[in-house]
Order: structure tokens, then C-alpha cells, then sequence
């Protein structure tokens, strides 16, 4: 499995065959593929809809997560060395947190896949769900036209990315 820390790391053949596992997994193929699984968690404490979607996800997969704040990471020991010891105990890293460059640190040193649950310059999960939402209620949501208008932030910038892999025309 690998790790999903920017939409920009994948091509436009891996993002449809994320949309095809989303449709198996709406149909019970992957029931119970989390079962004896330990899923460890960087998530704010106000993080709500992303970190119970994911908890619930994993739950109904069998999985079991466990939580910590993003600030465990924030800490004097090198980064290579809690990635290690999560090495031995996870088997996926789930993170939010405000920067990306940390989260591709522990991505050099993980054995296991690590998820960016968002940055402060990206949101790739939920960019994926957005689109795939898309993909259900517009037959040609490819060759529409995509306007963002907001602040600059992460979620803009998400959405740039997966213009950029899928091709799709956006401002």
C-alpha cells in the first residue's frame, strides 16, 4: 500500500482505481480487510468530521485506532526514532497536521503507509471524496469546468492538485 501524502504523487490511473475501491467498498468486498489491524492517529482535537470518518471507516473495517494529538510529534526526539518505534506498532499512520514537511519526514522512515489527514497546504482526503462525489452525480465531471473561489489555503490548493493529475480545467 502506498502512502498518500499528496495527490501530486499519483496519476490519473491510480485515482480512478481509488474511485473503483471506493465502489467495492460500498458493495462489502473489503468487509473485515482491517480486522487485527492497529491504526495510530495525529488528529487536533478539533478535528471532527475527518477524524470520526476515518475512525468510523476503520471501525467498519475491523481495524482499531489509536489516538494521539498532533503535538506528540512536536517533540525533541528525531522524528526518524518515533517514526521507528510506530514502525513496530502501527500498521497505517493517519496525520493531521499544520506541516507538510513533517509528515514527509516520517514518510521517509515509515515502513508503513502514512495518510495525510491535512496540511496547512493540503487536503487530499478530502479532495478525493469531493471529487469522487463528483464522479456519482456528473456524467462528465472531467470535462467540466472548475472554479475555486475562497482563501488561500489548503482546500484550494488540494484542488489544484487533482486538476493537475486528472486534467481537469480549473481557476
Amino acid at each position: 500500500m502506498k502512502s498518500l501524502i499528496r495527490l501530486t504523487d499519483y496519476n490519473e490511473s491510480d485515482i480512478l482505481n481509488i474511485f473503483e475501491i471506493a465502489d467495492d467498498l460500498q458493495k462489502g468486498k473489503y468487509a473485515g480487510c482491517l480486522e487485527n489491524k492497529t491504526i495510530v492517529m495525529f488528529f487536533p482535537n478539533t478535528s471532527i468530521r475527518t477524524r470520526v470518518t476515518f475512525e468510523k471507516g476503520i471501525y467498519l473495517l475491523g481495524g482499531q485506532t489509536i489516538l494521539f494529538p498532533p503535538e506528540a510529534l512536536d517533540k525533541k526526539e528525531e522524528i526518524r526514532d518515533v517514526t521507528g518505534y510506530l514502525n513496530n506498532w502501527a500498521d497505517v499512520m493517519i496525520i493531521r497536521h499544520k506541516d507538510i514537511n513533517l509528515l514527509d519526514k516520517i514518510n521517509e522512515n515509515a515502513k508503513v503507509p502514512v495518510i495525510n489527514a491535512m496540511t496547512d497546504c493540503n487536503h487530499p482526503c478530502e479532495m478525493l471524496s469531493d471529487v469522487y462525489a463528483l464522479s456519482k452525480i456528473r456524467n462528465d465531471y472531467r470535462k467540466d469546468k472548475y472554479l475555486f473561489c475562497g482563501a488561500k489555503g489548503n482546500i484550494g490548493f488540494a484542488w489544484k492538485e487533482i486538476a493537475e493529475v486528472m486534467g481537469l480545467d480549473f481557476t
